[in-house]
């Protein structure tokens, strides 16, 4: 499992204040109509401090981060995929699966298979990006600029229902959450209505 699963979501099963998560139904985490709970059977970990043997937790100051390193060489691998120069994206791409302890494989490119295609390593590099900058205010973006959104978001939104079976084991089925949908109109935000009527040779974007 991707190291930086542990450290996005808390999940069934994770330690946390010296306990193990319960989003099980009937576990103390168990989604329910509540909206302070998880509908989807996880919850974010990401920007937490390391509280998995403590007792309780007290808030954290963190600056938010508007632009690392990882960011830079998921950006680089893009554009020189694009360019054609596919062995210089995935050396990038490397870089960052190695950081986050991907293990290197016989072949030593950490999952990235030998001969990958520009298209295949597109796709490669999108799902990167939907890994390490989770919740880091990318992705709304980033579905846009690749003109995906209406291929990703009208579709039902999932999570996980999760049943204890007996004591330690569990049973997993995916159920829908919500749906959730995306209008062509939204790649491009609207022209407020003011500019618009101080300027008649102003058009108004597409479906607006």
């Amino acid at each position: 499992r991707d190291s930086r699963f542990d450290l996005t979501v808390f999940y069934n099963g994770k330690r946390w204040l010296q306990r193990a998560v319960e989003t099980f139904d009937g576990g103390r985490d168990r989604p329910g109509g509540n909206l302070v709970q998880t509908q989807t059977g996880y919850y974010l970990r990401k920007f937490m401090a390391d509280f998995a043997n403590n007792t309780s937790y007290t808030n954290q100051s963190h600056n938010f981060i508007y632009f690392r390193y990882a960011e830079t060489l998921l950006n680089q691998a893009e554009i020189l995929n694009e360019l054609g120069r596919t062995q210089e994206a995935v050396d990038a791409l490397m870089l960052i699966r190695k950081r986050a302890a991907i293990k290197p494989g016989t072949n030593s490119r950490y999952g990235i298979k030998a001969g990958i295609s520009k298209d295949e390593l597109r796709a490669l590099i999108q799902n990167e990006r939907r890994i390490e900058l989770a919740f880091e205010e990318h992705r709304f973006w980033d579905v846009r600029r690749w003109k995906l959104a209406e291929t990703l978001f009208n579709q039902p939104l999932r999570g996980m229902r999760i049943t204890q079976v007996s004591s330690g084991r569990f049973s997993y089925t995916p159920t829908q959450v919500t749906t959730i949908s995306f209008q062509p109109r939204l790649y491009l935000m609207p022209l407020p209505y003011e500019e618009i009527t101080k300027n008649l040779n102003l058009l108004q974007n597409p479906g607006w």
